[in-house]
């Protein structure tokens, strides 16, 4: 999942650099990150318990093996028929972000700019599709590219705050109107 992440960071530095449209390529990799954040936040707060496996049986592995097997991206289970809840919820992230990538194929992304005031980032936008991008740049879905005045910055900044499960975060708080 850190090759989506690091994908968007690129799109991310490009917008903050000054650019104004995104190629399909890049518009793909916005996606893939907009549905892996919301997917592992949704996950993160109903986390999937380690699931019982009938007819399949697992060996000891020692805790290096299973450190080594995970980074190269290996599921396994246990000697007690236990399959760890973190594999179930990585494949259901992954199937999530195929599933959002091909409902969303072609749809309207807009990056949306502020003229006064900063944006609120919560850790989740709920159901608002959107993206953070900088302090001050956002991607929106069905939005239109703009630059926007502080009052709508005011709104956006309510929604997100509405919107967060357990924290926003802010570059300077004061520069972020309510």
């Amino acid at each position: 999942m850190k090759d989506i992440e690091d994908e968007f960071q690129n799109v991310a530095r490009e917008i903050h650099e000054g650019l104004a449209r995104l190629s399909w390529q890049q518009e793909a990799a916005a996606t893939r990150f907009f549905a892996f954040w919301s997917l592992r936040v949704r996950i993160e707060h109903s986390p999937i318990p380690d699931q019982t496996t009938n007819g399949v049986h697992g060996e000891p592995v020692a805790k290096d093996q299973q450190e080594r097997l995970e980074k190269r991206g290996c599921a396994y289970v246990r000697s007690d028929q236990r399959m760890p809840g973190r594999f179930l919820s990585r494949l259901l992230i992954q199937m999530g972000i195929d599933s959002a990538v091909a409902r969303l194929q072609g749809a309207a992304w807009a990056i949306v700019r502020t003229d006064d005031g900063e944006f609120i980032c919560p850790d989740t936008f709920g159901q608002l599709a959107a993206i953070p991008v900088t302090p001050t740049a956002s991607r929106y879905f069905d939005d239109q590219e703009a630059t926007i005045p502080r009052c709508e910055v005011a709104r956006r900044n309510r929604l997100a705050q509405q919107s967060a499960k357990r924290y926003n975060i802010e570059r300077d708080f004061g520069a972020c109107p309510l």
